[in-house]
């Protein structure tokens, strides 16, 4: 029979899993989104609107990218907390305690993160100009996302012995 203890392990070794694939994923759609474009302008956001296959890129992108930001913040922060023995609060006081912890930059750009989440996610942008500028921050959002699995990852294995054989 498994203990409490063990079922909070497991959980936590499926959201690292978890988190790893929506990581693989949302790299790969932000390279075949901004390809290797270093300046974004108003023409190729323009350009977004026309093409099939970027209007399913640019879908997919948002998509994975509020996906990747909500299981990091709502399901993998609280439980590692958990079985760090914490008690889990509200979003910002995990965000503040992960800052702590150094598993996130700085807990502010998480709530950046979860309004541009919001804007990408629920069409909230019209004009190109806006719609530049939350692509650009998104785009550098992902780093963030990819740095906080990778921190979280490796706090999970050195601190908690969780990962690799979970």
């Amino acid at each position: 029979m498994i203990d409490r203890k063990q079922e909070m392990l497991i959980r936590l070794g499926q959201l690292l899993r978890l988190v790893e694939k929506e990581d693989v994923h949302l790299q790969g759609v932000r390279q075949r989104l901004f390809g290797t474009t270093e300046i974004l302008d108003e023409e190729w956001v323009g350009h977004l609107g026309v093409n099939p296959v970027d209007i399913d890129r640019l879908e997919s992108f948002g998509a994975k990218f509020a996906r990747m930001q909500d299981t990091i913040m709502d399901k993998l922060l609280p439980q590692l907390l958990k079985v760090a023995g914490e008690n889990p609060g509200t979003a910002i006081d995990n965000l503040g305690r992960a800052e702590r912890l150094n598993l996130v930059a700085r807990a502010d750009d998480w709530i950046s993160m979860r309004e541009l989440r919001n804007m990408l996610v629920h069409e909230y942008i019209e004009s190109p100009a806006e719609m530049l500028v939350a692509l650009q921050q998104a785009r550098d959002f992902t780093d963030q996302l990819h740095g906080t699995f990778l921190a979280i990852s490796k706090y999970a294995q050195s601190h908690l012995n969780v990962g690799n054989g979970h």
